[in-house]
């Protein structure tokens, strides 16, 4: 393992929603002091063919509806980037230097762009916070640009993630 603060979950397969809140919560109960911003999916809505998406602030009440209709003749729901920015916002805003992991949703086409968390992402490394998020196949070469020496991609593997994390908190104890 690397101690790099950037590391991407491969979103290939699997429930990886389900793996960042399950190691969020894993590193909660042990102590460590996580924010951030996990993705909820609600019922379909039965305006379009998908459901409505969330992000919920890690520890609050908070959330953002990320995702908006586009109607019932739409192919697909688009991201509402003007929610994903306020999320942002909020989340750096309230980032701590002594916040031991973020939690971000997806490394996607906003940040491969230039925005959605992008400048959150910036502001935490600058912070020495370690950043946790997921990545689609689609993309992997935007990730790779991104991240460069400073990221690495993992398996969608509790254990693995959780191992990553340990690696950061050793080197960060030594530095």
């Amino acid at each position: 393992m690397s101690s790099v603060l950037l590391a991407a979950v491969r979103c290939d397969h699997g429930d990886v929603d389900a793996l960042l809140n399950e190691v969020g919560q894993t590193l909660c109960g042990q102590g460590k002091r996580v924010q951030g911003a996990l993705q909820t999916r609600g019922l379909d809505n039965g305006e379009c063919h998908c459901a409505d998406m969330d992000l919920q602030i890690i520890g609050s009440d908070r959330s953002y509806r990320i995702s908006q209709s586009l109607g019932p003749q739409s192919r697909g729901c688009r991201l509402n980037s003007g929610a994903l920015a306020e999320c942002a916002a909020y989340l750096e805003q309230n980032l701590s230097s002594d916040v031991d992991l973020l939690i971000l949703n997806r490394f996607g086409r906003g940040e491969s762009e230039g925005k959605g968390f992008r400048d959150l992402i910036g502001a935490a490394i600058a912070s020495d916070v370690p950043v946790l998020t997921a990545l689609r196949p689609a993309y992997v070469e935007a990730w790779a640009a991104f991240g460069a020496e400073m990221a690495c991609e993992l398996p969608t593997e509790r254990s693995a993630v959780l191992d990553w994390f340990q690696d950061v908190q050793d080197s960060r104890a030594c530095a």
